[in-house]
């Protein structure tokens, strides 16, 4: 299976959080509180486009929106394969990071 990026890996991690809400702006606002970090729109729908062509993730649009001028949202849903993605970049930080403590790194012992 292909391995995420760092952005896809947080980004799925938003979708999944959001569960029936993750649309455009709420996953902007959660990707913004996990890595304190701003992403433009233009960057996180290349992002759904990549992770869509990988299969990890598919979207459907809601209903026509007064609101929005007659616009529907695109919302982003896990696929099945896109859980164990998920799953496998999970296990793969936990091996990396399991026996590091953050003392042992502030004090330099790796």
């Amino acid at each position: 299976m292909k391995e995420l990026t760092k952005l896809e890996e947080v980004v799925m991690i938003a979708i999944w959080r959001l569960g029936d809400m993750a649309y455009g702006v709420e996953i902007k606002k959660q990707v913004y509180e996990i890595l304190g970090k701003e992403y433009f729109y233009n960057t996180l729908y290349t992002t759904f486009d990549q992770l869509i062509r990988k299969g990890f993730i598919n979207k459907n649009f809601g209903e026509p929106s007064s609101v929005r001028g007659g616009k529907r949202k695109v919302f982003f849903r896990m696929t099945e394969m896109g859980e164990l993605a998920l799953e496998e970049a999970f296990e793969r930080q936990s091996r990396v990071w399991g026996s590091i403590t953050l003392d042992g790194l502030q004090r330099g012992e790796l």
